[in-house]
């Protein structure tokens, strides 16, 4: 049998003189050689697994194979939703945000998103599991203008996969068709009804029929407080917000006497409106009314709130006034509308500009959307939707005058 000669690569480190020499310091070898009697070589053998189509790696090898490219080994929500939030504080310290809007966000993200998501890989986000994300927020109940919102807030974490390099674009979201329910106003006959009650149940403390579970209303709300009956007044004839009237302080309301005799309000911004708005001439009467009322408890300064001024904490009197708008209501059988929509202190502002489309004359509807500081698409959308053929009657009635 023939003996073979295999070739070795061996450091120099003779004391003979290298062989080759170069300016970099560069290690020099020489060749030897030497016997593979003891030791045959290593066989190489092609691996062919690539080829033969056999094997089919699953989705934790393939997101395994990709973590490691990346030197990531989990994509997790909880941390691409602090990243975002992060973001997102830093458009309301510039102003391109409120922080209302801000506390949406984070509750959102907060809650079920991260809830559904806490054991995905986000890269592995696509349109099935954004279905089943939707069919998971419509078992909670929740309208479809909501789950929109929530899909909105998605849509920011899988935008910052997309700007980090993570995914290569955004995947397909599902198409939604929105029914839009707007909050059920109330007709003449309900507002004046709801008037008289407001001022009837100031003689009545709410009956507590729960004594086991905790009452989370102050007993000094328990009766129907004074100012109650005008905040619903003052409500119907300024077209303000639920927000608007938690933060509104005396410093922001005008008393205007003139050709015109109305209140000029400039409450703190709310969604992205800060321009100041007019009031009926009804107003003043019911504010002149309010302030006599709160000076004579102490209050009535300037930086003072102009409703229950004694409540500090503006979240907690904003649900005050909710709780006892709806003992209102209920107690009169008016929470529900004629259709079941649900009714509640918010309504008194669709109220309000339904009361304008109907007895305001020629009114455009620019100019009542600016002053109620919402848009025309809004009104049209939301408000106008409402109007019942019997509400403008005197229209349908009228002739053409030759």
């Amino acid at each position: 049998m023939a003996q073979h000669n295999v070739y070795f690569i061996n450091n120099y480190t003779g004391s003979h003189q290298p062989v080759w020499r170069t300016n970099e310091c560069i290690p020099v070898v020489r060749w030897s050689l030497s016997s593979m009697a003891a030791k045959p070589p290593n066989e190489f053998k092609l691996n062919t697994t690539a080829f033969s189509g056999k094997k089919h790696l699953s989705v934790k090898e393939k997101v395994g194979l990709s973590s490691k490219n990346n030197n990531n080994p989990f994509i997790d929500i909880h941390h691409i939703i602090q990243t975002v939030l992060a973001q997102e504080k830093h458009k309301v310290a510039r102003h391109e945000v409120t922080e209302g809007t801000y506390r949406m966000t984070k509750v959102r993200l907060e809650t079920h998103i991260a809830a559904f998501f806490h054991h995905t890989d986000l890269r592995q986000i696509n349109m099935g599991s954004i279905q089943r994300f939707i069919d998971y927020l419509s078992d909670q109940a929740l309208s479809t203008p909501t789950i929109v919102g929530y899909i909105a807030q998605l849509r920011k974490v899988l935008r910052h996969l997309v700007e980090h390099g993570h995914i290569a674009q955004m995947p397909l979201f599902p198409k939604m068709k929105i029914t839009q329910k707007p909050r059920g106003a109330f007709t003449v006959t309900e507002y004046a009804a709801i008037l008289r009650q407001s001022k009837l149940l100031r003689q009545h403390e709410f009956a507590w029929d729960k004594p086991d579970t905790r009452f989370h209303i102050k007993p000094i709300y328990r009766r129907m407080p004074f100012e109650m009956n005008g905040l619903i007044r003052f409500m119907v004839y300024t077209f303000l917000r639920p927000g608007d009237v938690r933060q509104l302080k005396h410093k922001h309301i005008e008393i205007i006497s003139g050709k015109f005799h109305y209140l000029r309000l400039t409450p703190p911004e709310i969604k992205r409106h800060k321009a100041p708005t007019v009031s009926l001439p009804q107003a003043v009467r019911v504010y002149k009314t309010l302030l006599a009322h709160q000076t004579a408890k102490g209050f009535g300064k300037p930086d003072d709130y102009v409703f229950f001024p004694e409540e500090h904490n503006r979240l907690r009197c904003l649900n005050t006034i909710g709780w006892l708008f709806n003992w209102i209501l209920n107690s009169l059988g008016l929470k529900a509308g004629p259709h079941g929509a649900d009714r509640s202190f918010y309504s008194l502002r669709h109220t309000a500009i339904t009361f304008r489309l109907i007895f305001g004359g020629n009114i455009d509807l620019l100019t009542l959307a600016r002053n109620a500081r919402t848009s025309v698409e809004m009104i049209e959308k939301f408000y106008a939707s409402t109007l019942s053929a019997e509400m403008n009657i005197s229209l349908l009635h009228s002739k053409r005058r030759s």
